[in-house]
C-alpha cells in the first residue's frame, strides 16, 4: 500500500512538472523535463533498493513494510531535497 501511495505522488509530480514547463516555456521543454524526472526516478529507485538491501531483508519486515516500500520512501526523500534545490533556482522571466 505504501508503494502505491508513493507511485501516485510521483505521477502527480510528473504531471506538475510537465504542466509547469508547458505553461512557462514550451512543449519540448515539458517533455524533456518530464523525461529527466523519470530517468532520475528509475536510476534513483535502483540505487535506493541497492542501499536498502544492506539493512532490510528481501522479504521486508512484514507485509506492509516491504523492501520496496523502504526504497521508495528513501528515494522520495532524496528526490524531494534534490528537486527543491534544482527547481527553486529555475525562475523564468515574464515578458
Amino acid at each position: 500500500m505504501i508503494e502505491v501511495i508513493l507511485f501516485y505522488l510521483h505521477v502527480i509530480f510528473f504531471t506538475y512538472i510537465f504542466t509547469r514547463n508547458f505553461v512557462e516555456e514550451n512543449l519540448l521543454s515539458a517533455f524533456l523535463s518530464t523525461i529527466f524526472v523519470i530517468v532520475i526516478f528509475s536510476v534513483g529507485w535502483t540505487f535506493s533498493a541497492f542501499v536498502v538491501g544492506f539493512f532490510i531483508p528481501d522479504a521486508g519486515l512484514n507485509k506492509i513494510l516491504t523492501k520496496a516500500a523502504f526504497s521508495l520512501a528513501l528515494l522520495t526523500l532524496l528526490e524531494a531535497v534534490f528537486y527543491k534545490f534544482y527547481y527553486s533556482g529555475k525562475k523564468t522571466a515574464k515578458a
